[in-house]
């Protein structure tokens, strides 16, 4: 019997906290996990979240901290553990679903792409992911790929099914993708982050306001099949994606009744995010979601945050959608009461109905 194996895959820093969750932690909290016959998930906080495991000294800890905030440093680690996971539990005819936020959706497309590129190992290979990784993922500043040892490594290490290797996404949500690059600019990029061929529907919510320099979108390669599903919204970076202070606690948002904090943009994205999941299978508690994901035009009037000045020193660059784009209706509801708030032009508007519960099937999964 197949079953759903979902990876959670959070931004920089970010992990369960009292106050300020991402979406990918409320998402995580919406799955039904009563039964692992049907679906078992993954969360991996983010990169700079902790330090990592070889760093002893308060000194190095903090500096292995810094770095995975600065630049980067343990995207690799983050990639090898959500891809152990999946080698561990993947059984063919599983269906994978994939979410991330910030360089965590780096990260989730990161896996989509050496999920095409390899594909998985057979069970017991733990000790030659660190090589598939390195083998898939280059380093800042390296500018090509040795693809015949991308290509030997799938052919002799990896499980195929009807001669393929090539692991299938059946979704892959995502937050405003930035790039690994860190705040000082390094970039990588890695093989199919940007067309994401073996992903079958991609819903990415992107940012309007982000102004961070260092926080350039990365969108993905348009489609003409209508499986992508590319879509910009108000807010900043985090906005979009969730931390503030005054996002939800962790158990409030599925309590009958306790949906009772302000208005915030990023639950227009996570009821966008989710429903497009639920409509290809991810399983969820019940009837969640509605306490969660109601939304109201009141979400899309609310607070848009700013940065503090210090990230100016980072350098500032107004981000352009692009002529024929999908903009999401909330939107437009914004720019009507908000003299100081500019609505795009020459767009597409997407969801123009995105006022309400979440569009549910038959209800699938249980309270627990």
């Amino acid at each position: 019997m197949s079953r759903n194996l979902v990876v959670c895959l959070d931004g920089t820093g970010a992990q369960l906290r009292a106050k300020g969750n991402t979406n990918v932690v409320l998402l995580y909290e919406l799955l039904d996990h009563s039964d692992p016959i049907k679906q078992i998930a993954y969360y991996d906080p983010g990169v700079g979240t902790f330090s990592s495991a070889g760093a002893w000294t308060p000194l190095a800890r903090a500096i292995s901290r810094l770095g995975g905030l600065a630049f980067g440093w343990g995207l690799r680690q983050n990639l090898g553990e959500a891809y152990t996971w999946l080698m561990q539990n993947w059984a063919p005819g599983d269906q994978v679903f994939v979410f991330g936020f910030s360089r965590g959706a780096y990260t989730a497309r990161s896996l989509v792409g050496i999920l095409r590129a390899i594909g998985v190992l057979r069970p017991g290979s733990e000790n030659l992911v660190p090589y598939v990784v390195a083998a898939y993922a280059r380093r800042a500043g390296e500018t090509t790929i040795d693809w015949d040892e991308v290509h030997l490594t799938s052919e002799v290490f990896a499980q195929h099914v009807d001669g393929k290797s090539t692991i299938p996404v059946k979704y892959l949500g995502l937050w405003d993708t930035v790039k690994a690059a860190g705040f000082l600019r390094w970039e990588v990029t890695w093989p199919f982050t940007r067309e994401l061929p073996n992903a079958a529907r991609i819903r990415h919510a992107v940012s309007i306001n982000e102004q961070r320099a260092p926080f350039k979108e990365y969108l993905v390669d348009a489609r003409t099949d209508g499986t992508l599903e590319e879509v910009w919204f108000a807010g900043v970076h985090s906005d979009v994606g969730g931390t503030f202070v005054d996002d939800p606690p962790p158990g409030q948002i599925t309590r009958p009744g306790k949906n009772t904090h302000a208005p915030r943009l990023s639950r227009i994205t996570l009821k966008w995010i989710i429903e497009g999941a639920i409509a290809e299978g991810l399983l969820v508690r019940s009837r969640a979601p509605i306490a969660a994901c109601t939304v109201t035009p009141a979400d899309a009037t609310s607070k848009l945050h700013r940065r503090g000045r210090a990230w100016a020193l980072l350098g500032t660059r107004d981000r352009k959608i692009p002529a024929g784009a999908s903009v999401h209706a909330s939107v437009n509801t914004r720019a009507l009461t908000d003299p100081t708030f500019k609505a795009p032009t020459n767009v597409l508007w997407a969801d123009p109905d995105w006022v309400g519960q979440p569009r549910l099937p038959a209800p699938a999964g249980t309270d627990q």
